[in-house]
């Protein structure tokens, strides 16, 4: 009778420990790893870029495709870099760890562009002439997103269509919802 009550016991404690874990963990990790999906189906206000955005943030946990002349450096602050220009590499990075969330992209003609936790942009310096400030009126910023998609669009491809066991799109909506609206 003692041996069936510690089986019992202790087959009691692994299952609530099962359930704490699933119930604490897996949400956190569902919608970081499906992120670009949930920012892809998610309403959002026109001209905001929540996929890349969200792709470039979960950079650890997305699925990155293997491809030539790219890589992913995910040490706390992520980065991509495409070395498939002709000229330079392109590269585009954010910092987890700094106070407020801001992406960067470096293209190849030497112009620094940042962009805030919303996809966008905020400043422009062009590094060809010592670090000069661009006003980010005279930008192209339809030209801009078009060169980023083309450099690093490959991640949004590869995530937007991996869909969730467990569908957290309400989840990810309410947490979400203000950054791109």
């Amino acid at each position: 009778m003692k041996k069936k009550l510690k089986i019992a016991t202790t087959l009691i404690i692994f299952i609530s420990f099962g359930w704490f874990a699933y119930t604490n963990l897996y949400p956190a990790q569902n919608l970081r790893r499906y992120s670009v999906y949930y920012a892809h189906n998610m309403e959002r206000k026109e001209g905001t870029h929540p996929e890349m955005a969200m792709a470039i943030e979960n950079i650890g946990v997305i699925y990155k495709p293997n491809k030539k002349n790219i890589r992913y450096r995910d040490d706390g602050s992520y980065a991509i870099y495409n070395n498939s220009t002709d000229r330079k590499q392109a590269i585009i990075s954010c910092d987890l760890r700094e106070k407020e969330l801001r992406y960067d992209f470096y293209d190849v003609t030497d112009k620094d562009y940042y962009f805030n936790d919303a996809f966008n942009l905020t400043h422009a310096y062009d590094s060809s002439v010592r670090n000069d400030e661009i006003d980010i009126k005279t930008i192209d910023q339809e030209a801009l997103y078009k060169d980023i998609y083309n450099n690093f669009g490959f991640l949004v491809e590869a995530n937007v269509n991996r869909k969730p066991l467990i569908n957290m799109q309400k989840e990810f909506n309410e947490k979400y919802y203000k950054r791109f609206n």
